[in-house]
């Protein structure tokens, strides 16, 4: 589409210029003529031309207010595609910064995902949410333990979406008094194997369930591979090792609330005669939040009185960053823990973090890897 925009040319006799204009096949419309003055609209291409036709005529030529319809009609589309994809940006910020909009349970089966996914629904998690109104922990708690067929789940949120990761619950060894079957009592990977009764069925390098055989209950007589061989049943003994894996799993939040005093106080003093309180302490001290201390002295060498000094410290709450020494004193915590928890069978062989931000949070997994027994039965 051709650029339309509207000339003034100014003189005494506009006859020569609109012959040459017609005969020179110009774009020229909307003309209008008072006194000394002509008016119209032509094409850009035109504009020069016709600019010398009036200089030709004797002519003054201009263009009438710089106006150029088609590049201003052009320029408001344009102007308005710009304020609209500013304020899908912004939409989309917002929406991204404090909305969820899908649900995704993963590491299960599909017949348990879609439990999971039913449960949450009836909880009313389905759809757009708040992410301030979503209690992960929470989630995760309603998932381990509404679902018997679980055994461990990770909740966190995902750019607008909220993610579930769970680890289905491994079966249940099946042991009976005739079988005498011994089986693994961890997820494991076999490293040793000492049979002293049954026959071997796991060997060094082998992954290994729970539950799973490790050491059958009868000897093999002949060759397993004929088929008039033997099997005498006695009872499966020995020590199986394996390597195993210990997990703990942080979720932090970048921005998390903590409690500080104000640096307000308040001091009081109870009398105690032995056990006995002679003076009790005064606690019109006005806080809403505080923290109490208590120190307890003894003031006479015959009688047992003492005093009781009590101190109240104004607190509030305060949002602060989440910053590396944190994290790391949490770390650190949880390490303590999971290396507590380790069987007592258990030899280190090494410990590993795994951190990684999504969203408003940071997800460690801690891990030490260990060798154990697996599973034993003694001669």
């Amino acid at each position: 589409m051709k650029e339309k925009i509207k000339i003034k040319v100014e003189g005494a006799d506009f006859a020569a210029f609109l012959s040459a204009a017609a005969n020179g096949g110009a774009d020229l419309s909307d003309i209008e003529r008072k006194e000394r003055v002509l008016t119209a609209v032509c094409d850009e291409e035109s504009e020069r031309e016709l600019r010398r036709f009036a200089a030709r005529a004797g002519l003054l030529f201009s263009i009438a207010e710089k106006r150029n319809f088609g590049s201003r009609a052009r320029a408001v589309i344009r102007h308005s595609g710009v304020v609209a994809a500013a304020l899908v940006v912004a939409l989309s910020f917002v929406v991204s910064r404090f909305f969820v909009f899908s649900v995704s349970v993963t590491g299960a089966s599909p017949t348990v995902c879609s439990e999971i996914l039913s449960a949450l629904k009836e909880e009313g998690l389905n759809g757009a949410a708040l992410k301030s109104a979503i209690d992960l922990e929470e989630i995760e708690n309603t998932v381990e333990n509404g679902n018997d067929k679980v055994a461990f789940a990770e909740a966190y949120i995902d750019g607008v979406k909220l993610v579930i990761n769970v680890r289905e619950q491994l079966p249940e060894p099946v042991a009976t008094e005739e079988s005498g079957k011994l089986y693994s009592s961890v997820d494991a990977i076999v490293t040793r194997v000492e049979t002293t009764g049954g026959t071997a069925v796991v060997k060094a390098g082998d992954t290994v369930r729970k539950g799973d055989v490790l050491i059958e209950d009868h000897i093999v007589v002949g060759d397993p591979l004929d088929p008039g061989h033997k099997e005498i049943e006695t009872a499966a003994k020995g020590y199986v090792y394996g390597r195993v894996w210990y997990t703990e799993k942080l979720l932090i939040p970048t921005v998390r609330e903590v409690t500080v005093r104000t640096g307000r106080s308040y001091v009081s003093t109870a009398l105690y005669l032995g056990d006995k309180l002679v003076i009790p302490a005064k606690s019109a001290h006005g806080f809403k939040e505080y923290e109490v201390t208590q120190t307890k002295k003894r003031i006479n060498g015959v009688l047992p009185y003492s005093l009781a000094t009590y101190g109240y410290y104004e607190t509030q709450k305060r949002t602060v960053a989440t910053d590396e020494a944190y994290i790391e004193s949490e770390v650190y915590a949880s390490f303590a823990r999971l290396y507590a928890s380790l069987d007592d069978s258990a030899a280190v062989l090494g410990s590993y973090k795994y951190q990684k931000k999504v969203d408003n949070y940071y997800i460690i997994i801690l891990y030490y890897e260990v060798e154990q027994l697996i599973g034993c039965r003694e001669a």
